[in-house]
């Protein structure tokens, strides 16, 4: 008993699902949803966040919380176990889909939004990871589920630190999940391929040539194997069968050879379908005015 005399009630488990308001994210939420989980939904906006988890819990009839935060500062890491703690919650599973894209060539690109990219879609979800996994272990139960991106197998030239921070998750991942081994927590990453939401895009890459030839899931198709397989403690989660032969195939072929043809297909173009080239530098000594 506590101090004042009362029995705690005990916590109840719920579902956290970051990225909770467009693309793959929303797509979870529902999929969650229709699972009986109780929900915590992450994003920046209240708004959007609002809405989704009215409508989640109106559709589906479980309960449905929110925190609106900056997943990419430490503090609104702390938010996402405090609203845990607001809501008398502790984290049953964990969903890593927060994640920032932007193309281009990587010396034209903002400085911070490059150093926030990397904390977001890397340092949010190491964070989160390391505050949850040791309670599910204790339990002898639960799992982290991690979004990252059929890219993240390959370099790719033109989305550099999106796809390097893709395969930090997917090594990651991999290595968690032997960790965990016989725990009774499940560890996995999903890797889709092309998608058809905003991020591309937002990110400057609707004209790239892998949006063009490459074939494309909804977000629903993705969501529904994602939530699918980590259910079933698959380890890495590959969706379609050009997208395996690509996860697979990347491996067998020299750098040489792989990197041009990934660079072609990531090329940044205009809507006419020409190349963007990259913005002059100018000299130090030009910039200084010396």
């Amino acid at each position: 008993m506590n101090a004042s005399g009362e029995t705690p009630q005990p916590l109840a488990p719920a579902s956290i699902i970051t990225g909770a308001t467009q693309g793959i994210g929303r797509a979870l939420v529902d999929e969650f949803a229709k699972g009986g989980h109780t929900l915590l939904l992450v994003a920046r906006t209240e708004t959007a966040l609002a809405e989704i988890a009215r409508e989640t819990a109106d559709k589906y009839g479980v309960a449905v919380h929110y925190v609106p935060c900056d997943l990419s500062t430490s503090e609104g890491c702390d938010r996402v176990a405090e609203a845990l703690d607001a809501n008398g919650l502790y984290c049953e599973s964990l969903v890593n889909n927060a994640a920032i894209m932007t193309a281009g060539f990587f010396h034209d690109l903002d400085k911070d939004i490059l150093v926030q990219k990397v904390d977001l879609n890397v340092r949010a979800a190491v964070d989160l990871t390391r505050r949850f996994l040791p309670d599910m272990i204790a339990r002898g139960q639960g799992g982290v589920l991690n979004v990252a991106s059929l890219e993240g197998f390959m370099p790719v030239p033109y989305q550099a630190t999106y796809a390097a921070t893709k395969g930090f998750l997917i090594a990651w991942s991999r290595s968690l999940a032997w960790e965990v081994f016989g725990t009774g927590v499940r560890i996995c990453v999903a890797t889709p391929g092309p998608i058809d939401t905003t991020i591309h895009e937002k990110g400057g890459a609707q004209h790239s040539r892998y949006m063009v030839y490459l074939p494309r899931h909804s977000a629903e198709q993705a969501a529904e194997a994602a939530y699918r397989r980590f259910m079933r403690g698959n380890w890495v989660i590959v969706e379609g069968w050009v997208n395996r032969i690509i996860a697979s195939g990347v491996r067998f072929i020299p750098g040489v050879m792989l990197i041009p043809a990934v660079g072609w297909f990531f090329r940044v173009r205009d809507a006419a379908g020409n190349l963007k080239e990259p913005k002059p530098q100018k000299h130090p000594d030009q910039a200084s005015g010396d």
